[in-house]
């Protein structure tokens, strides 16, 4: 064995939990100040999980990391834990922490520090080094930043910022400046606060959202991921992102622990990281603390955050029981709307001047009021009251005006409408519901243009929403780019797991109108039975010599008397030729609209009319601009 001595000058990092130290660059496990000997994979194991600690590592991930492309067993997972639990005496396997079938958790509170380098035999070192190559080259670039760096606050970040500068002259994949904050992980003893983490994760994101140079994965993509065992750089593939956010929060009495982690994507290692242990009502300051030191890692500013909402006033129990309502608003499980209402007043019973409480019962009214739970009525002005104390509280609140220009349009004023609209621009213009607002606004005043290119950015911020991408195929569809639309439209399908391209009617209707009825009829076959193949059938009949069952389709549309039957009618008539017969069908669809269309399920008709690429041949018919639908409420994409 070669025993040589490294006289090499370095920095070194070391990791302290209870009574041992872990100590990388030396590899040397120590508790009390005694070095402690474990085999080479169970140190390197030890180490991955300590340097990952707070994060659910799976066992595919340990595998990899430990052994690399070296075929072992889970087995040796389990044999090196039993190896590390006894050297750490932990026999109630609170130190690591297993969670069935998905994996393992470090989770002992955990500091790191840097220190200066003691000669050290070459072998030894050596076996930190060998951790399935754990960015050793990124280890190198940190030494001499850790040396300048001991004195700052955010520490840890600013390492991340060099180490990002770096690396940004090497990568041609996702923008540096792009980040996912995942859902945070709820290690408390009872496993009941969910909503908590959740909310953490969510109001970090919120005030990294603010900063306009940096790309962040918008809620709905980052949080998919929720209890699912995905390796961080699929994460970060399929969002596209350079780095991914992740923590933990733990919650005991009155205390709040938060770890927090910037991962980078190419090397699965973590950037930056720290450890906050504070009082629950000091969660506030966390989250901004947490916001501002990864902003710092990432070059960019957080500006004006701290100046605008300032959170830390807000009663904490009223925002623990506000977050516990956005959890049931955004479940959407049956009852759930309900529930979040309850909470979100008695939220605003504990504190009145929580803004976002009240926006919050601004959009579970019009979820109410959209599934007949309340009557528009009561609906309009429950609203009108919440999104008044909102904006009232909190004029720069983005959404609080979105969700008042939502009202305006119902109601019909709409300068009201451009006003709210201006000022939830200006105070959040990458927020994907601002964005997708805007894109609706577009569409319906007739610049689709625009509104494709506004949502696409909505997709590039929330790639795995499956509605905003079905809304960019309907879209594409409507200004006659049909290979666009497909391609959105079975992104659409992969992520809602509802249909496949060979069953869902999108793709079909598609071929129709490229006239490839032999590949539309193929489809058309595995359909179930209903509209969609009685409207299809109707459609390519004649072309297929298929007209008994084409003219059997056409008597069941005629016998519904709803409003969607009515446009498919009038879609089968105008791509069949017959105008006439088109326009009559259009009139009976256009008398079926109320008042009380928009709130309902029928507010997709109203799209479908003034949309669809079945009826561009009437556009040029001089009755066309009579029965041209209206303009439906812009929520239908926005807020639904």
């Amino acid at each position: 064995m070669d025993t040589r001595v490294s006289r090499t000058s370095a920095l070194q990092r070391v990791y302290s939990f209870g009574d041992f130290t872990l100590d990388l660059e030396r590899g040397a496990l120590q508790k009390c100040g005694a070095d402690v000997r474990l085999r080479p994979k169970s140190f390197e194991m030890l180490c991955y999980l300590v340097e990952n600690h707070g994060r659910l590592v799976s066992k595919d991930e340990l595998l990899n990391a430990v052994w690399g492309r070296t075929v072992v067993t889970e087995g040796s997972i389990t044999q090196c834990l039993i190896d590390i639990r006894r050297i750490l005496g932990d026999k109630s396997q609170s130190l690591i922490r297993t969670v069935p079938r998905r994996g393992y958790i470090f989770d002992a509170p955990v500091s790191e520090s840097v220190e200066t380098a003691s000669p050290v035999a070459a072998d030894t070192v050596s076996v930190a080094r060998s951790a399935s190559d754990r960015a050793q080259a990124i280890k190198n670039r940190l030494t001499w930043i850790f040396a300048g760096c001991l004195l700052l606050v955010f520490a840890g970040a600013w390492v991340a910022v060099e180490t990002f500068g770096m690396k940004t002259r090497h990568d041609v994949g996702a923008t540096r400046r792009s980040i996912a904050v995942l859902p945070f992980v709820d290690l408390s003893p009872e496993q009941d606060q969910g909503h908590l983490a959740d909310g953490v994760a969510e109001e970090i994101h919120d005030l990294l959202a603010h900063v306009r140079t940096l790309r962040v994965i918008a809620r709905t993509s980052s949080f998919s991921f929720k209890g699912a065992n995905t390796d961080l750089r699929t994460i970060a593939e399929k969002l596209n992102v350079a780095y991914v956010l992740e923590g933990t929060v733990r919650k005991s009495a009155d205390r709040i622990r938060i770890t927090a982690k910037v991962i980078d994507a190419v090397t699965g290692s973590p950037a930056w990281s720290q450890t906050y242990d504070r009082k629950l009502e000091d969660a506030f300051a966390v989250q901004t603390e947490i916001a501002t030191a990864v902003a710092q890692a990432l070059n960019v500013t957080l500006a004006n955050v701290t100046e605008r909402d300032i959170r830390a006033s807000v009663n904490s129990e009223a925002f623990s029981v506000y977050l516990q309502g956005r959890f049931f608003y955004n479940r959407r499980a049956s009852g759930d709307v309900e529930r979040a209402v309850k909470l979100y007043e008695e939220a605003l019973r504990l504190d009145p001047r929580l803004a976002r409480a009240w926006v919050g019962l601004a959009a579970a009214y019009t979820a109410q009021a959209g599934d007949g739970t309340i009557s528009n009525d009561v609906g309009l002005a429950k609203r009108r009251l919440a999104i008044g104390e909102a904006l009232m509280l909190d004029h720069h609140l983005a959404e609080a005006h979105i969700r008042a220009a939502e009202l305006a349009w119902d109601t019909g004023d709409i300068a009201a409408v451009a006003k709210h609209h201006r000022e939830a621009v200006a105070s959040e213009p990458d927020n994907p519901i601002v964005l997708a607002f805007s894109s609706n606004e577009a569409a319906w005043n007739d610049r689709l243009d625009d509104a494709i290119v506004l949502a696409r950015r909505v997709v590039t911020l929330d790639p795995l929403s499956a509605v905003m991408h079905g809304h960019l195929a309907s879209l594409l569809l409507a200004v006659g780019r049909f290979e666009d639309a497909k391609t959105e439209f079975i992104k659409q399908l992969q992520l809602s797991s509802i249909a496949t391209p060979d069953t869902d009617p999108a793709i079909g209707f598609i071929l129709i109108l490229e006239h490839k009825f032999d590949e539309a009829l193929a489809l058309i076959e595995h359909w179930p039975a209903g509209d969609d193949k009685d409207q299809a059938v109707a459609m390519i009949g004649r072309a297929v010599a298929r007209e008994a069952d084409a003219g059997a389709a056409m008597q069941r549309l005629n016998s519904s008397k709803q409003l969607g039957s009515a446009v498919r009618l009038a879609e089968v008539h105008a791509f069949r030729g017959d105008s006439d017969q088109a326009f009559n069908a259009l009139q009976t669809a256009r008398n079926k609209i109320t008042s009380d269309s928009w709130s309902s399920p029928d507010w997709i008709w109203m799209w479908q009319l003034r949309f669809s690429p079945f009826l561009r041949p009437l556009h040029t018919d001089p009755r066309w601009p009579q029965l041209r639908p209206p303009k439906p409420p812009l929520r239908t994409v926005a807020a639904r």
